[in-house]
């Protein structure tokens, strides 16, 4: 079965015409900007278009979205990052509600959440995350939905790391709410930023469009949809999904740690599970001692025999001295040699065989995705782990 549906938010889940709300968006915007710092308006608009277009374009899995506006709109108006968080701060807080006008809600999209939580499929909002947390939230609330629903995530301009149309964002996204591609559905009304990117990593998706609406979905979802969906054969994994995959991932790294709380890190739910920091400890060891070490053997080596890997060290048998946040930057380094190292291999090289102690014959583009699929196991097991820790 279907285990998770994604949503667009505008134009989805709420009705909105979503480019007349962009255009006054940045209007009413530009126009407090321009009033604030005394610069035109035109050049306040430029600027908010120059910094949304850099965040679309970065690939770098370790900046955010947030950071990256930040920075280049700071840099277009030569005004200090901190003055104009503060002036999107009040913006958000006084003139962004002047805007609820232009939003309703979908009659169907309530019902249909309480549906999916009662057969026990989570849900996340996977808008394209260039507002912030708040503002996302805000228009859920114009559009009339509960904000005390177990959403497993609303994407937003601060936590993720790419953008919409990119396939790295749906990949971040799954890796952060713990599901394989073939387990989840985008459900959205934008084929070029929901549907095709979509489709494009692996998922099952529902293009919402003048032929069938939100509500017909929440009828075929009644009707067994999700669970017919399970029964397809699932999409063959391809050489096109392995970068955007293994970036993706790294991404929902960097977005878990710097969400979690620092006391949280050295708390063992149980004697006999890591901690946080030692799942992402392992997830470093791992890349540097297993990964692309292996990697490297099924491109170089004829038909090489691979043995399993080493077992995992047991918990509390490490003495971890630097931050989660070193870790990671350590990971991500180790992450960036795999990926220059499989950038750089010719396209035949990818069907190269190997015979793994467990797996028997296999390719390195095999290899390359189970790589992809430890990343989430333990992504998953970092999220379960600091779950149990706050609930103690």
């Amino acid at each position: 079965m279907i285990k998770a549906v994604l949503f667009d938010l505008d134009a989805t889940l709420i009705h909105v015409e979503t480019d007349a709300f962009v255009r006054q968006y940045i209007k009413l915007l530009s126009d407090q900007l321009a009033v604030q710092f005394g610069i035109p308006p035109n050049r306040c608009a430029e600027a908010l278009r120059q910094a949304a277009q850099a965040a679309a374009a970065n690939l770098d899995p370790t900046c955010s979205n947030r950071a990256v506006f930040g920075r280049t709109l700071s840099e277009a108006l030569r005004l200090p990052a901190a003055a104009l968080t503060a002036a999107l701060e009040d913006f958000h807080t006084r003139r962004y509600p002047d805007l609820a006008t232009m939003i309703a809600p979908v009659p169907a999209a309530v019902p249909l959440l309480s549906d999916l939580l009662a057969r026990g499929v989570a849900f996340a909002i996977a808008t394209n995350p260039v507002f912030s947390l708040e503002a996302v939230r805000q228009r859920m609330t114009w559009g009339g939905l509960p904000l005390d629903l177990p959403y497993a995530l609303i994407t937003n301009l601060d936590e993720l790391h790419f953008t919409k149309p990119r396939p790295h964002f749906y990949e971040e996204v799954l890796a952060r709410i713990g599901f394989e591609p073939d387990q989840a559905i985008m459900v959205g009304d934008d084929f070029t930023n929901d549907i095709a990117p979509a489709q494009a990593v692996g998922m099952h998706t529902y293009w919402v469009n003048d032929q069938q609406t939100l509500a017909d979905f929440a009828v075929a979802v009644k009707a067994g949809l999700l669970e017919q969906l399970a029964h397809q054969p699932p999409v063959t994994e391809s050489q096109a999904q392995i970068m955007p995959r293994l970036l993706g991932n790294t991404a929902a790294l960097f977005g878990m740690v710097d969400s979690i709380p620092p006391q949280t890190w050295h708390m063992r739910p149980d004697p006999n599970e890591w901690t946080p920091l030692e799942v992402v400890h392992h997830l470093r060891e791992s890349e540097r001692e297993v990964q692309r070490p292996r990697l490297v053997r099924i491109a170089r080596e004829e038909n090489p025999f691979l043995a399993p890997p080493p077992e995992p060290f047991r918990p509390n048998t490490v003495k971890l001295t630097e931050t989660a946040q070193q870790i990671a930057a350590d990971f991500w380094q180790e992450r960036a040699q795999t990926l220059a190292f499989l950038e750089n291999l010719p396209p035949e090289a990818w069907q190269r065989t190997a015979r793994h102690a467990i797996f028997g014959p296999t390719t390195l583009l095999e290899m390359a995705h189970f790589t992809a699929r430890h990343d989430h196991l333990h992504l998953n097991q970092l999220c379960q782990t600091v779950g149990k820790c706050r609930e103690d």
